[in-house]
């Protein structure tokens, strides 16, 4: 039998290999802890204490989050300094409702623009303070206590 040197320096070469891999793989489970036997030293950070903590502060100071169309393209608008109510006098008129469109069919509904919001609204709803009286195919009549508007379609 003879001793074939390529043959030896291919065994070698695959033993020390094989060393090395299970070396490099040993290292790497103990240095991540699973085959620790010890309980982690400390407890994971919460991801969203942060945002939480930022949110309760916000809630304690008083000020109302902006509130925004979320379909609405563009920029949030600038929160508005809060603003104390008149001493004398009355609050100033809200605009009236817009009618928007009509949808005529066996049971009538409206579309009403109002302080930034559309409303789909039937007879007998309210929008506003003002509750819709009557549909017809040209006009609303929103009613508010005494008071009659009659909203027509453009």
């Amino acid at each position: 039998m003879r001793l074939d040197p390529v043959r030896w320096a291919g065994r070698l070469l695959a033993l020390v290999l094989l060393v090395l891999v299970v070396q490099q793989t040993m290292d790497a489970v103990g240095s991540s802890g699973v085959w620790s036997r010890r309980p982690p030293t400390a407890a994971p950070s919460n991801p969203y204490g942060e945002l939480e903590r930022l949110l309760a502060a916000d809630e304690r100071s008083g000020v109302a989050p902006v509130a925004r169309d979320p379909f609405a393209f563009g920029r949030t608008p600038a929160r508005a300094a809060p603003q104390r109510p008149a001493a004398v006098g009355r609050a100033p008129a809200a605009a009236p409702p817009v009618l928007t469109a009509i949808f005529w069919d066996d049971d009538p509904r409206a579309i009403l623009r109002w302080n930034g919001r559309d409303y789909a609204v039937r007879a007998d709803s309210l929008v506003g303070g003002f509750r819709v009286a009557r549909i017809t195919a040209q006009q609303v009549i929103l009613e508010r206590g005494t008071e009659t508007l009659v909203l027509t379609v453009h």
